[in-house]
């Protein structure tokens, strides 16, 4: 057989292959897995909390080992017996966040964090792995997992969630539930007299989503419910002049003293509320009209609901979803400031320290690197100073981005986004 017929048919293959490997290990339920993630600067201590069967597993079945690099974290699966890697996830954290905080130098703190999973058929290893100074990967905790100790959903019925969800469909695909993206709405702050407007906010929020490319064109792969469901309190607390005393689902503003950035750090609580649905994503879509908004790659974004929620949630979302990286060149708190002496994993933004691995093969041969703001690169892809938050040492691919200044994303965003949705979709 010659070399070309040999690539073409084992491309053919492939996906046929990953499946078997899928059928191989794993079940169509999914195993969540909540774990306390704490330390400080320089020491990550993590700790398996609780272990739950949920009706889902909705990622792919055949793109198993995580190829993006992205994330401050990565969670792996082994086989016990035979040690092979047969599911990987990188994620990002507050706990990163945090770390940045002069507090962590000299304190300890600990966070809520969770990661889904196909549910195994065989006993299985989970692996915790953090970045090193030049950002690879370094396995610090390996155990494990106990199948004795899994517990179903069922268990959470005394709890002060419907133990059956009504579920409202916003936008639906004809894919199957492994070959789409399944992201779900989360009210935030809305009382049960503000349910008309909750609906509403919903289906805006839905019509934000693909109001900008590439999502517009997404809109096939990407299938979006919500969870109707209700707070106690109206609005988001967190601000001084807040009279919200008990925020709902612990989502509040003013995370890391930013006052415009919506965070929870209760994400077992929040995890509760889509056990029973299908999720790859989550919007919490926040019942309050002051500027606002976060996004933490493979949890959760936030948004608020007023004038600017469409360029928000866009932008937040990308995070989330697709770990892009801040491309603006303030701060108004330290959370998230990176080294310049390594090259950041964010497929946006880079240090030059190993500008390879990047959007090197989209510019043009005439244009230079670093690339001056100027008029003549105004539209064209590049290596502009400024970004993750630094005026110097940092480089974004476009002198104006979504992840920027809330104007159309650059063709490197794009291809980081549509790539995402493909990887899901596969």
């Amino acid at each position: 057989m010659k070399i070309k017929s040999i690539i073409a048919f084992t491309l053919i293959m492939l996906p046929f292959l990953c499946l078997a490997q899928y059928d191989t290990y794993f079940t169509n339920t999914g195993l969540r897995i909540d774990y306390s993630h704490s330390g400080r600067v320089g020491i990550d201590y993590f700790t398996i909390e609780q272990l739950i069967e949920i009706p889902y597993f909705s990622g792919s079945h055949t793109n198993l080992i995580d190829k993006t690099n992205n994330g401050a974290y990565l969670v792996s699966l082994y086989d016990k017996q035979t040690k092979q890697l047969i599911f990987s996830k990188g994620v990002s954290s507050l706990f990163n966040e945090w770390l940045s905080m002069d507090e962590a130098k000299n304190m300890c703190g600990n966070f809520e964090e969770v990661v889904v999973v196909p549910y195994p058929k065989n006993e299985v290893e989970i692996a915790f792995s953090v970045r090193d100074s030049v950002n690879n990967w370094k396995e610090v905790a390996r155990y494990e997992i106990d199948k004795n100790e899994i517990r179903g959903v069922e268990f959470f019925g005394n709890k002060a969630k419907p133990s059956h969800p009504k579920v409202i469909t916003l936008n639906k695909t004809k894919r199957k539930v492994e070959q789409r993206v399944d992201l779900v709405l989360i009210p935030v702050g809305y009382t049960h007299s503000e349910k008309e407007k909750m609906m509403q906010d919903l289906k805006s929020m839905t019509e934000y989503m693909f109001s900008e490319e590439p999502y517009k064109s997404l809109k096939d792969k990407i299938e979006i419910t919500a969870v109707e469901r209700y707070a106690k309190q109206s609005g988001i607390g967190g601000l001084k002049d807040s009279k919200v005393t008990q925020s709902d689902l612990g989502v509040v503003y003013n995370t890391f003293g930013s006052p415009r950035y919506i965070m929870t750090r209760n994400l077992w609580e929040l995890y509760d509320v889509v056990d029973e649905v299908p999720c790859d994503a989550m919007i919490l879509v926040c019942n309050d009209s002051i500027y606002g908004g976060g996004g933490i790659y493979n949890y959760y974004a936030t948004c608020y609901m007023g004038k600017k929620s469409k360029e928000v949630i866009v932008h937040e979302f990308s995070h989330s979803f697709a770990g892009l990286g801040d491309e603006y060149a303030d701060n108004d708190s330290q959370a998230g400031v990176t080294s310049s002496k390594v090259e950041p994993y964010e497929n946006n933004v880079t240090t030059l320290v190993d500008f390879s691995k990047k959007w090197g093969d989209m510019i043009d041969k005439d244009t230079p690197i670093p690339t001056p703001a100027t008029k003549q690169y105004e539209n064209k892809v590049g290596v502009f100073e400024g970004a993750a938050y630094m005026g110097k040492g940092f480089y974004r691919p476009y002198q104006h981005c979504m992840m920027r200044d809330l104007t159309p994303f650059c063709p490197v965003c794009t291809k980081s986004i549509i790539d995402i949705v493909n990887m899901y979709c596969e």
